[in-house]
Order: structure tokens, then sequence, then C-alpha cells
């Protein structure tokens, strides 16, 4: 999904319903098709709001005007369509059931992954979550899915971290990253820095951070200083992509909760 697609989710899962700003997100997110020639004391009609509120709706998803939002909506393509068709892939059997080829990829695509990820690397994860009194997890919409789990998992196991997924938090965390944090992002589709960083200007590396990446798409842009990447390896389907990110936090987990309970283990 384009970014604007998954600013405006993000918008709608971290603000009140009652909220103006809710109200416009879940009406554009209705309507991001059929934008094309719409003005903005249009928009604020349809979304019957002020033209005043339409403008702070703009700003607060950081763009400077709503000529910049609207340029963003003409961007918007709804790219998924083969990620829900299972008789593309490989293995795919006509005479099963949808839940039976589906468990199926799942289960295929998980051997696949124990395969090539290092299990000793999500181990030593797992050391520094221990290490770092100071641990953030970043993660948009599926990722975010994937980051809240992990976090939830973490606290159960004995250890708070904080998780964002919202992008104007994220990029605030970026902007004033301490020294001394454990910085753990889950992008499936490998755009994350690309969609957050060039937003939130220079992204620093302070002393003693660390920066783990845990994706499908392990493409970087050169500034980027991350010391930790994760490629899960596998495609962006139901079967797959999502699924990878959260076997691999949970694996990540299992070590975590090891380390801490020997003789139970």
């Amino acid at each position: 999904m384009n970014q604007i697609g998954t600013t405006l989710l993000g918008m709608v899962n971290t603000t009140s319903h009652l909220s103006t700003n809710h109200q416009i997100a879940i009406w554009v997110l209705s309507n991001l098709e059929h934008l094309d020639y719409i003005s903005e004391p249009e928009m604020a009609k349809a979304c019957n709001v002020s033209k005043s509120s339409i403008n702070r709706f703009c700003k607060e998803l950081g763009f400077q005007n709503f000529q910049q939002f609207q340029t963003a909506v003409l961007k918007f393509r709804r790219p998924y369509g083969l990620k829900y068709d299972l008789a593309q892939e490989e293995g795919y059997d006509p005479d099963r059931t949808m839940l039976g080829n589906y468990t199926e990829l799942v289960a295929s695509n998980a051997r696949a992954l124990a395969e090539h990820v290092d299990d000793a690397l999500l181990e030593s994860i797992a050391r520094d979550i221990d290490a770092y009194d100071q641990v953030v997890i970043l993660g948009e919409m599926q990722s975010g899915a994937v980051a809240f789990s992990l976090q939830h998992n973490l606290f159960s196991s004995g250890k708070a971290v904080t998780a964002y997924i919202y992008s104007p938090e994220q990029r605030e965390v970026l902007r004033t990253l301490q020294p001394g944090t454990l910085l753990i992002i889950f992008s499936l589709f490998g755009n994350f820095f690309q969609r957050i960083v060039d937003e939130a200007g220079t992204f620093t590396h302070p002393e003693g951070t660390k920066v783990v990446w845990i994706t499908s798409r392990p493409v970087l842009p050169p500034t980027i200083p991350v010391d930790v990447v994760i490629d899960c390896k596998l495609d962006k389907t139901l079967a797959a992509g999502n699924l990878s990110m959260e076997l691999v936090a949970n694996a990540i987990v299992l070590h975590y909760w090891r380390m801490h309970h020997t003789e139970e283990a």
C-alpha cells in the first residue's frame, strides 16, 4: 500500500473515533480513488467539517498544505491483488479446501524460514533486549501488529518495552533517538526508512544505540546505519510475509524466556 493509505489507517487506529481527524481519515480512506479533482472546501463539506480542520488534518499527516496531500492521494493504488490469490502460489492444489491450501503454504514457508534465518542471531537479539534498559519497537499496519505482539510477549516474559505504530510518533522517535537505545524495526515491504526517514530528516546513530531491522525486502538507502538485518526472504502473500516476521519475533521471545527460566525450559 502506498504511504498515504498506511498513514491514514495509522491515524484511524490511534485517534478517538469521535475526533475530527478520525472522521476525515475514514472519509478519505473510503474515497481515495475518487479525489482527483476535489477542492479543499469541497472536501470540508463532504466531511462535514471546517476548511481549517482539513488544513490541520493535512499538517497532522506531515503535509505542508492540502495540495501536497492531494498529490500523495493521486499516487494511491491498491496493489494487493495477487496477495490474496492462493492459486498463483507454488504447491496450490485445486482439490484442497481454501483453508487446507493456506495452512499447507504456511507450513512450507515456515520450514523455509527456519532454514535460512540464523537462530543464533535471534538469540543474540534476545540477549540485547535483556541488556538494554531502553528498547523501542517500530512497525506500521501489518508490521505494527507484529511490533505490538512482540511488546506483549516480552512483557509477559518480564521485559517492558515501548512500541509505536503511527508515523508521526515514529518520526519523533528517530529525531530524538537517545544513546543506549535498542531499536527494533519491522518492515514487511522494506520501505520503512524511505517512508519515515525522509520526513524525519537525518537519521543519526547515537553512541551505544543498536538498530535491528526485520524485513522481507532488505534494500537499504546507503545512508541508513543499521547494525543487524534479519532477512525473512519470503514474499509478501498472506501465507508468508507478515507471518514470517511474527515467527521471527516469537523465536526471539522464546530465547528471551529461556534465558530467564532455565530450570523450566
